[in-house]
């Protein structure tokens, strides 16, 4: 299961570096995964990880309606994507 959340967290981080170079991407596996990040880090609230994946989900619903700097969205692509490399060598 882990793993699984895993694979997500890394495709959403891609998503996350994807919008910072204005690719077209489709908008519902957008706003899906910003809100995976986000109820995913609710319920996981006392790790700091949960902290990024918030972030990340919100950037990445905002990122539909306005246009973010690139540098933010890259950093919390790397933190996002740091968490899913870890989820996917757990146990």
């Amino acid at each position: 299961m882990i793993q699984f959340l895993g694979l997500l967290d890394l495709l959403s981080a891609g998503l996350l570096a994807g919008t910072a170079y204005h690719l077209p991407l489709p908008q519902g596996l957008i706003i899906g995964l910003g809100v995976y990040l986000i109820l995913k880090s609710l319920l996981f609230l006392m790790d700091i990880g949960s902290f990024f994946d918030i972030i990340g989900g919100i950037l990445l619903i905002l990122s539909l309606f306005m246009t973010l700097s690139p540098i933010l969205l890259f950093i919390f692509a790397g933190l996002v994507g740091l968490k899913g490399i870890m989820s996917l060598f757990a146990a």
